[in-house]
């Protein structure tokens, strides 16, 4: 366990300042709310990575598509976020292997899971980025341990919940958008797989199998409660929540059948 430099809190996987190299908890990891000794130079490097220092460089005022281009471009990862998405990502594939007592590989399903898992938690990030934020993945203990533990073959119900994008949005229209990003992928991922086993090849079970696991993703994501998608959501837009978790009980149902 480590300590909040500023709280005390103890956090078993802290955020350390890539600036001043403490550990915080999450509330004290920008450099701002802990009173950074080097916020100086945190200022000037979020100064540099606006667009405008761009449109003035070259002598030209930017277009809508030239700051939508931009801002993409300028989307960051840190080794920190890397390593606990590998993790992350490692125990979701153990998970999907456990499905078949890991006696039988198919790369096509495998694929097919851990893309319901990485494109959601990537959308996230792209979008909070894209809007400005300090967006990473971080894995979290108990998380952690519930995907393992699902990862034993013997398990009969699976969960896959190794962690979650935090994000440092104030706006709660965007905040709302960031946290529905995550389900919407996996929707229109799961109904092209729906659509592909209709009427592309409809005695391919994978396509089947990809609909119905990406609606139980984001239906079980879209749930009202606690720190998923879905609380966030509805405290937002309770429509657009009706909407969103209709849709993905629906395909699975359909996906299901």
């Amino acid at each position: 366990m480590h300590i909040c430099y500023i709280c005390g809190q103890a956090e078993t996987i802290p955020f350390k300042c890539n600036y001043c190299q403490e550990l915080f908890c999450n509330v004290h990891r920008n450099p701002i709310n802990h009173s950074c000794p080097f916020l100086d130079t945190y200022n000037k490097k979020r100064k540099n990575m606006l667009i405008d220092n761009d449109s003035q460089k070259y002598g030209f005022q930017s277009s809508s598509v030239f700051k939508t281009l931009s801002r993409v471009l300028t989307i960051k990862s840190s080794r920190t976020e890397l390593f606990h998405l590998s993790l992350a990502t490692i125990l979701v594939t153990a998970v999907g292997l456990s499905l078949s007592g890991y006696r039988y590989i198919s790369w096509q399903f495998l694929a097919i899971f851990v893309c319901a898992f990485l494109v959601h938690e990537l959308a996230h990030k792209f979008l909070a980025q894209y809007y400005g934020s300090w967006a990473e993945f971080r894995a979290q203990t108990w998380g952690l341990i519930i995907t393992a533990i699902s990862a034993l073959p013997f398990m009969p119900f699976k969960f896959i919940a190794p962690g979650a994008v935090m994000v440092g949005l104030s706006d709660g229209k965007k905040f709302g958008r960031v946290a529905l990003i995550g389900p919407l992928t996996n929707l229109v991922m799961g109904f092209s797989f729906l659509l592909f086993s209709m009427f592309y090849d409809p005695f391919n079970p994978l396509f089947a199998i990809g609909a119905s696991f990406n609606g139980w993703i984001a239906m079980f994501n879209l749930l009202p409660f606690g720190v998923l998608d879905g609380q966030k959501i509805f405290d937002w837009n309770k429509l657009v929540w009706t909407v969103a978790m209709a849709a993905a009980m629906g395909l699975f149902i359909i996906a299901y059948l």
